[in-house]
């Protein structure tokens, strides 16, 4: 009776540490990111002084948006980027990166065309047929990211906050002129030096909330709401537009790719198999 009891406690001790499985989930410490996104802009149309405003008529358009003189013109903004994120905490992580932008806005007539001055005198003054001018801008920006998860647990759709700020520097800018008349080329030049260039740096600040799909330990995406979104700069980034002092908004996705898989955050969580 001694040995079976002895027996039946061996059995037990054995049969409980068995039941007891330590499983380790693993989280990277940083990550490839690979982003798109777009941002939403508005603001009052700068009035280039070279155009007769008292008989032309042209608005500025960005995928087909009608605006007049007195109206707000509304344009989107296009950006890809890389960034590394850095896991600081199981809910906090920053990342930093680059993120190329492009910017484009046109002055299109509103009916055939408008009318552009070239020259002027005492008594007269030379106008020229003009039917659309573009300017496209493309900045190279660095971000400044953190992010904070609201649960620790790495749940497959996870919702966080982010905070960033964004230092945009131009890189390149381009205008292109169309002419209502062939023969009015020639002009290309004068119109160009009047229409004046972008500013060379703005920043824009932000808050947002964002959507995590996919546990950490793998490639997973992110979705990203951003408002309010503030530019600061002091002059424009685009000549045809003066940006409003009003928040604007952005989305963006992101593709997150663990990397340096040796150094992991380790949680250890006890379970029993029934």
């Amino acid at each position: 009776m001694k040995k079976l009891s002895i027996c039946i406690f061996c059995a037990l001790l054995v049969t409980s540490i068995m039941a007891q499985e330590k499983t380790t989930q693993t989280m990277p410490r940083l990550r490839l990111g690979v982003e798109v996104g777009a941002n939403y802009l508005s603001g009052q149309i700068n009035k280039l002084e070279m155009i007769r405003e008292s008989s032309s008529y042209y608005f500025a358009q960005n995928y087909d948006f009608h605006c007049g003189f007195n109206k707000y013109p509304e344009f989107f903004s296009y950006a890809f980027g890389l960034k590394l994120e850095y896991v600081l905490h199981k809910r906090i992580a920053i990342s930093s990166g680059l993120r190329f932008s492009f910017y484009k806005a046109a002055l299109n007539a509103e009916r055939d065309f408008f009318l552009w001055k070239v020259s002027e005198t005492e008594t007269s003054a030379n106008y020229i047929k003009i039917s659309s001018i573009s300017q496209r801008n493309y900045y190279l920006g660095i971000p400044l990211e953190a992010r904070f998860f609201i649960t620790e647990k790495d749940f497959f759709a996870r919702v966080y906050f982010i905070v960033g700020n964004t230092f945009n520097f131009l890189v390149a800018s381009s205008n292109n002129v169309i002419f209502h008349n062939p023969e009015m080329e020639k002009y290309n030049n004068n119109v160009l030096k009047h229409i004046g260039d972008p500013n060379l740096f703005y920043g824009s600040f932000y808050g947002g909330i964002g959507l995590k799909l996919g546990k950490a330990n793998h490639p997973f995406g992110n979705i990203e709401l951003f408002f309010p979104a503030i530019n600061y700069t002091k002059n424009n980034i685009h000549t045809f537009v003066n940006l409003d002092t009003w928040p604007s908004f952005g989305v963006r996705t992101t593709l997150n790719i663990p990397v340096f898989r040796k150094h992991l955050l380790n949680y250890t969580i006890t379970e029993k198999k029934k």
